[in-house]
């Protein structure tokens, strides 16, 4: 017969042994188990029975040191002076005593000599200042006083509010400015308190008809925003609509106050937008010829403040070619027109939509002088004479042009701006001794007598080489 083994003849597995080996091993782990956790129970035992001790050992320590404060303030009395002298009272301490005594404060009131005396031994704690450990103190000459700052903002520091849905934010950026100057707890509740007397109109109205509850939840500045945001949230496509169409109107604003104006529209418009799209969104309502030359919106990492020096550059360059000066009011429009930066500190949605709005004050060195025509008290018209007309260059822009000696006066007025009646390059009033010549026809304007910007002033005498008409 073979010796080869049957096929299902099983292979040699763990034997007996094994198993007994590994039953050993598993019964000294669990009896080592055991006595680990009972040490550890033990060790525990021990740890809460000495800290039981310790607990009653300091409560006893604890209740023989109250005992003898409280005997050591049994025992203080207060000796008072004889009468007449400016003097206040000292305390008497025992030697025994820890306690050291505090400055006197000589600034303190005196009581009057004539005043009746109920004790001449009173606690200490009814007469001498306490100062609390936790606040910062100071010591100086005239006694312990805490070093604790008041502050007070009134609401015009922080601008006011109406209700105006789009001047929420103008208002809300204006109180965070405000908020961040001090890093203050104290100033941050000043901030608190200002903001619900800022509220004016509609805004008020709204705050006082809040229950008692909900104004007592406005105790944080963030709690007001957004009590604020859910009641006068402004419309998003009306304020995204008006932030992309404002524009640089040259004649009424510097590039400055566009800027300014137009970032902050922006910023209430789309309160995600980075710093480059700002860039490209002022940059794009600038006139072509200041686009073509500036170089942030092209930048890989536009600048804000870099874009806002390379316009005020091309402001003054692209004025001189195109002979578009700043119109500044005369006396009568700044009289009669409020000025936003002296009612209040921030400016409205509105106002900044407006170029118009921001009313640009004349050069402080300069005396307001008006136009000749407001200083004469009668218009050009009344009294033209077209005798007193005359060519030549003028002073101020060296350009060939239009000037009238204006009669009874010793001045001479320079047309640099055309005939706002037929946009010829004559004066307004001498619109009808020039009618028979072909002009070239604009929109019909108003007729401005005034000239309060656009005319220059010089002696009658120094015309240079002009001819007369």
């Amino acid at each position: 017969m073979s010796d080869t083994p049957a096929r299902n003849t099983r292979s040699s597995g763990p034997t007996m042994d094994k198993f007994r080996a590994l039953e050993s091993g598993q019964a000294t782990l669990g009896q080592q188990l055991k006595d680990l956790r009972a040490k550890q129970s033990s060790d525990l035992a021990d740890a809460r029975a000495q800290f039981q001790a310790t607990a009653a050992e300091q409560k006893s320590r604890l209740e023989e040191l109250q005992t003898s404060i409280n005997a050591i303030l049994s025992n203080v009395t207060i000796k008072t002076e004889p009468e007449g002298e400016n003097t206040l009272p000292v305390t008497a301490v025992p030697a025994a005593s820890a306690t050291v005594a505090a400055p006197v404060d000589f600034a303190a009131p005196v009581v009057s000599s004539a005043a009746p005396v109920a004790s001449s031994a009173v606690p200490v704690a009814s007469t001498a200042p306490v100062v609390s450990s936790s606040e910062p103190s100071t010591s100086s000459g005239s006694g312990v006083t805490p070093n604790r700052h008041v502050y007070t903002i009134k609401s015009e520091d922080i601008s006011t509010f109406d209700g105006t849905p789009e001047n929420l934010e103008l208002f809300w950026s204006r109180v965070q400015a405000v908020r961040s100057a001090e890093n203050d707890a104290n100033w941050d509740r000043a901030v608190l308190r200002a903001i619900p007397l800022a509220l004016r109109d509609r805004a008020a109205i709204w705050h006082s008809t809040l229950t008692d509850r909900q104004r007592a939840s406005l105790n944080k500045i963030d709690t007001w925003f957004i009590a604020l945001r859910e009641n006068f949230s402004p419309h998003p496509a009306i304020v995204r609509k008006q932030a992309r169409e404002r524009a640089w109107e040259p004649d009424v604003e510097d590039v400055l106050g566009y800027v300014f104006a137009k970032v902050a529209l922006l910023k209430v418009a789309f309160k995600s937008m980075t710093e480059g799209d700002i860039v490209q969104e002022v940059a794009d309502r600038m006139p072509v010829d200041i686009q073509m030359l500036l170089r942030q919106p092209h930048e890989h990492q536009p600048s804000l403040v870099l874009l806002r020096s390379e316009l005020r550059v091309q402001e003054v360059f692209w004025r001189l070619r195109h002979n578009r000066p700043l119109i500044r009011p005369t006396d009568d429009e700044s009289e009669t027109t409020p000025r936003s930066s002296s009612s209040h500190r921030t400016s409205t949605f509105s106002e900044l939509v407006r170029a118009s709005a921001w009313s640009i004050t004349p050069t402080p060195h300069l005396p307001a002088r008006g136009s000749v025509a407001q200083r004469r008290g009668r218009p050009y018209a009344e009294d033209f004479d077209p005798t007193r007309l005359g060519k030549g260059k003028s002073p101020r822009t060296g350009k060939e042009t239009i000037f009238y000696r204006v009669p009874d006066t010793s001045e001479t007025i320079w047309c640099e701006r055309p005939c706002r009646r037929c946009g010829a390059n004559h004066f307004d009033f001498s619109h009808d001794h020039f009618v028979s010549q072909p002009q070239v026809r604009f929109t019909e304007e108003e007729e401005d007598d005034g000239y309060p910007t656009a005319s220059y002033a010089v002696d009658s005498n120094n015309h240079g080489d002009s001819q007369s008409f």
